[in-house]
């Protein structure tokens, strides 16, 4: 499932091991940015609902994450960030998680894992950035 095609009508319909499926395909994504635990569940949203010490049940594929509206917001982009990210840096894959840590002169000089770990809007910032075509939306 890429951006292109992971519309909320498409997340809402995953069979419980499709969605088991996409909360191990998340959290792969999260653990290859090298991002803490905790900085993975506020990007996820769910800090509020899940202890980071539990977060191993999520990645073995034991659980899938409820999939809610936050939840399906922040599926669309994390999945639209790590794309953009992999055709930003299709030679290193290992650069993604260096450049999130990296501050960036049009975000102020804030890193682009500060923005994210900010909310939506950040998180929509950082993918606009890394993906141009997001603002030609119709």
């Amino acid at each position: 499932m890429n951006k292109n095609t992971a519309s909320e009508q498409d997340i809402i319909n995953l069979s419980d091991n499709e969605k088991n499926q996409l909360t191990s395909q998340l959290s792969q994504i999260l653990e290859n940015w090298k991002l803490e635990d905790s900085d993975q569940l506020i990007i996820l949203g769910l800090e509020e609902t899940i202890k980071p010490r539990h977060l191993y049940m999520y990645r073995r594929g034991d659980k899938s994450f409820e999939f809610n509206d936050v939840m399906i917001t922040r599926t669309r982009m994390i999945l639209g960030i790590h794309e953009s990210l992999g055709t930003t840096f299709p030679t290193n894959k290992e650069y993604a998680s260096v450049w999130l840590k990296r501050s960036v002169k049009k975000f102020k000089h804030k890193t682009p894992l500060e923005l994210m770990l900010s909310g939506d809007t950040g998180m929509n910032r950082v993918w606009h950035f890394l993906d141009c075509t997001q603002g030609w939306r119709n």
